[in-house]
């Protein structure tokens, strides 16, 4: 997502909120001052102060929204006052909630960024990923390096995160629970000369997750064993995948695979391989 996009779904949901409030003061009451009716319903108001420092909240608005439910729940379980006014605004914070979610869940169709790799390891084998979702958009290229090494380049919408801390370990909690990391690993997997067919491959964690110092850039990568079913599972070779969070909303992943055993043994985190692509 260019900047640009980046700073119309961050600045959109808020002066939708804005305008929307503005015409429920002119209808109801305006003979109040505007900033009065806005503090009258402390959850929107708070909302649209998140909203507003958005670009400064880890995770984004899922962080916003996850708490601000814990905390809305907790205080309705503990004040009879809260609970009515949740009885008399709902409809209201429950619209406020639709407006803000439609504008970054629609954000997450806008195209990412192209991949960089094709300056470091030429032209790529495959631009694009078989079968992938509309949304979140993605852009994927492959390469088969002359070591044998795969390399998958991946540029990744985050809808609804502006700020990169703590991105990259969202993303990955959800590509593991989608099952997106295996299919990564199967579609780069299937251009090999040697491919045995589908499924005859599977991941296995090594780690799940360690920041590593590359080029002075610290960065989270995981580590998964690549297991060979063939009269049970026998370990064959290793895939590393670093995570690169960027402001704006987009997530650049770089995952090496190398088949054979130890085959990242003195090349940490395929250290080489994630050098060479930050020098572009």
């Amino acid at each position: 997502m260019t900047m640009l996009f980046s700073l119309l779904t961050w600045i959109a949901p808020l002066v939708l909120i804005l305008v929307w409030q503005w015409s429920q003061w002119q209808e109801k009451h305006p003979e109040v001052v505007f900033s009065d009716w806005l503090r009258a319903d402390p959850y929107i108001a708070v909302l649209l102060v998140c909203l507003l420092f958005l670009w400064l909240i880890p995770l984004g608005i899922w962080m916003v929204l996850v708490g601000g439910s814990v905390i809305s729940a907790i205080l309705a379980a503990r004040s009879e006052q809260q609970r009515r006014e949740w009885q008399q605004r709902s409809n209201a914070r429950v619209l406020a909630i639709v407006f803000v979610l439609i504008i970054h869940l629609l954000a997450g169709f806008i195209p990412p960024s192209a991949p960089i790799g094709e300056d470091v390891w030429g032209t790529p084998l495959s631009e694009g990923q078989e079968n992938a979702p509309p949304w979140p958009a993605s852009e994927q290229y492959i390469w088969v390096l002359a070591d044998g090494a795969i390399v998958v380049e991946t540029h990744l919408q985050v809808p609804g995160v502006l700020n990169p801390m703590l991105a990259p370990q969202g993303v990955k909690m959800v590509s593991d629970v989608s099952g997106a990391k295996e299919a990564r690993f199967q579609e780069a997997v299937s251009l090999m000369d040697d491919w045995t067919g589908l499924n005859a491959f599977s991941l296995s964690s090594i780690h799940e997750g360690v920041v590593h110092d590359y080029d002075s850039v610290n960065l989270l990568y995981t580590h998964d064993d690549i297991m060979l079913d063939l009269f049970g599972m026998h370990p064959s070779g290793e895939m590393i995948t670093v995570w690169i969070p960027t402001w704006g909303g987009e997530m650049h992943l770089l995952t090496v695979i190398k088949m054979g055993p130890d085959p990242f043994l003195g090349n940490p985190g395929a250290q080489s391989y994630v050098d060479d692509w930050l020098s572009v």
